[in-house]
């Protein structure tokens, strides 16, 4: 049983439940049902003036085309989390999604607007974040905490925190699942237009890592194999200066040296006509090298390989230009020699006289980039193993492969292929950016 209180021209009505003395208010909003809520208080005349501002609200509301009710941020975006984990379930979202954004979400979008209404959260309080933000780890709520835990492979696992501001790559991509997360809630009627996320992620040095010129490599090839033939052959021999000054010419090249930069030399080969990371080249096992055996007496034109590569938490298949071939042979050949038996399909693609997996050349590569002048890039940034990653991608794009193929080949996304590797000079590309219709 409840006690009624007429209310000017039954817009609502005014009610006490049995045994309670708080005045409550329910009307209904077409299309959107009936709606209760206790006004906290006793007397009837402030509960009817409570009751009369929050019919107007919802009635206003409603006319806009918005939820008669208000909304907080927190339950709307917990609403957001439900429809990416099932469109994650459908398969319209990488399964990735549905772990890293709900993380982000709860974390940070929640952490800062918490309870605050959705449909009252303004561009000048997304700015205000954006700064909350950069400093979460080292002035914010991250400053209490030691360890993120998460799930990698069905295992819990933990890192450490790291205290310093997001990346910029960070920062932005943070700032697409903020964006979708306000649309989401505009289309289901919950905020009228969501405010325009104009963040400024704040620019860090360009650090992408630099790529070769076509004519650059060219030179790197031709440099890398001189290095693989005695200095004694021209008459002349590398110059080696002593830290007490004295100097020498070397007059020949030990065997261990020149099979260190014979593996360099495929290693720079591979890469560049493969596009793998670092990572993914070490890991390389003979067993990878998928039609390579059954290929092997064939000539390269009627060969193929794929790669099944693995590294930095991805793995999947990559298909290498022919030009890669070559080198895996003669890295075969060095395993075979030094081994005296054929590579198991266990064995190291890239692995030391010993057999060994080799997890490193960038020290070698390094000299080999000073002996050939090019250690940096026109904008003075140092090259580094990666950079035949950049090549292969650059050249792919400037010789008219589609991106997406690209960007699946390489296990990449089309976001990172145009923010680090669509680097292509357009004088290379200009047959593309003049096409026919120009000339008509």
């Amino acid at each position: 049983m409840s006690t009624p209180a007429n209310a000017p021209g039954e817009r609502y009505q005014l009610f006490r439940r049995a045994g309670s003395t708080r005045w409550q208010v329910r009307f209904s909003i077409k299309g959107q049902g009936q709606f209760k809520r206790s006004l906290d208080t006793d007397d009837e005349r402030e509960a009817e003036r409570r009751a009369e501002a929050i019919w107007y609200e919802a009635t206003y509301r409603a006319k806009q085309g918005l939820t008669a009710k208000t909304h907080t941020f927190e339950s709307v975006a917990e609403a957001y989390i439900a429809q990416i984990l099932r469109e994650v379930e459908r398969g319209e979202r990488r399964a990735d999604q549905g772990k890293s954004e709900p993380a982000v979400i709860r974390r940070y979008f929640v952490g800062y607007f918490d309870d605050k209404p959705i449909d009252a959260v303004t561009e000048a309080d997304l700015e205000r974040y954006a700064e909350w933000r950069r400093t979460y780890w080292t002035e914010g709520p991250g400053k209490l905490i030691e360890h993120i835990e998460y799930e990698r492979d069905g295992h819990r696992l933990r890192r450490p925190v790291r205290r310093s501001a997001p990346s910029l790559s960070r920062q932005r991509g943070e700032t697409v699942v903020l964006r979708g997360l306000l649309r989401w809630a505009a289309r289901q009627g919950y905020m009228k237009t969501p405010p325009e996320i104009t963040i400024k992620a704040r620019r860090s040095p360009d650090n992408r890592r630099p790529s070769f010129e076509p004519h650059e490599f060219a030179r790197l090839e031709a440099v890398s194999l001189s290095r693989l033939v005695d200095p004694i052959m021209d008459g002349t021999g590398a110059e080696v200066r002593a830290s007490d000054r004295r100097s020498w010419r070397i007059k020949r090249l030990d065997d261990h040296t020149r099979r260190d930069r014979t593996v360099l030399h495929a290693y720079v080969m591979i890469g560049a006509f493969s596009g793998l990371r670092p990572t993914e080249m070490y890991n390389l096992t003979w067993g990878d090298v998928l039609g390579y055996r059954a290929g092997r007496k064939k000539s390269v034109d009627d060969r193929d390989i794929r790669l099944q590569v693995r590294g930095k938490g991805k793995s999947g298949k990559a298909i290498p230009q022919k030009a890669a071939i070559p080198w895996f042979d003669t890295l075969w050949m060095l395993f075979e020699r030094s081994m005296g038996r054929e590579p198991a399909d266990a064995d190291p693609v890239f692995a030391s006289e010993q057999g060994k997996r080799i997890s490193s050349v960038a020290n070698g590569f390094t000299e080999l980039l000073k002996a050939a002048g090019l250690e940096r890039d026109h904008r003075g940034i140092k090259r580094t193993p990666y950079s035949l990653r950049h090549f292969y991608i650059s050249e792919q794009l400037a010789n008219g492969a589609e991106v997406m193929d690209v960007a699946r080949n390489c296990r990449t996304s089309l976001v990172m292929i145009d923010k680090h590797y669509g680097q292509v000079r357009l004088e290379r590309v200009v047959d593309r950016l003049r096409p026919e219709w120009t000339r008509a």
